[in-house]
């Protein structure tokens, strides 16, 4: 898998891992990717440090960002390349939404997608998804984990 992304996106420099320039394709896999990374590693019921750093797909997403974010020099605790493929893959998530739904979220770009402000700023522009989000929290025990439980939430909000 990390070949073929390699060859048909990674290939074209770091803008064509920026969620919104994804394919319909590429996005639907790495949704998964992301879900899975997420419902893995997060919990609303304890507090936890994430242990898994992601598929390396995800990883050479993030990898990809923060070497143009820092001119190539990129060299991450395991901690934090966990909290960055965290952020990416909200970014995923929010660009899922944005594509099923008409909530409307601006996307990111290479200097913001793997800031956890830009996520969080979204309460300023977009009230309705933080209030999803927040309702999402009470959620708990589902069987589909909670972040996909988020993800439906928002595309059955109707703006």
């Amino acid at each position: 898998m990390l070949s073929r992304f390699n060859n048909e996106v990674l290939s074209y420099g770091p803008s064509a891992v920026l969620p919104q320039n994804l394919n319909s394709e590429w996005i639907t896999i790495l949704q998964k990717m992301a879900d899975d990374f997420l419902d893995t590693n997060f919990d609303l019921q304890e507090c936890k440090n994430p242990q898994d750093m992601g598929d390396p797909v995800l990883m050479a997403c993030v990898y990809e960002i923060a070497g143009y974010q820092n001119e190539k020099k990129v060299d991450f605790t395991p901690k934090e390349m966990a909290e960055k493929v965290a952020i990416y893959a909200l970014a995923i998530t929010m660009e899922s939404v944005n594509r099923e739904s008409n909530i409307k979220l601006e996307p990111p770009n290479l200097n913001n997608v793997l800031s956890m402000d830009r996520i969080i700023a979204y309460k300023d522009i977009n009230p309705e998804f933080v209030k999803v989000l927040k309702q999402a929290c009470i959620i708990r025990n589902s069987e589909k984990g909670w972040f996909k439980n988020i993800k439906e939430k928002l595309l059955s909000i109707d703006l």
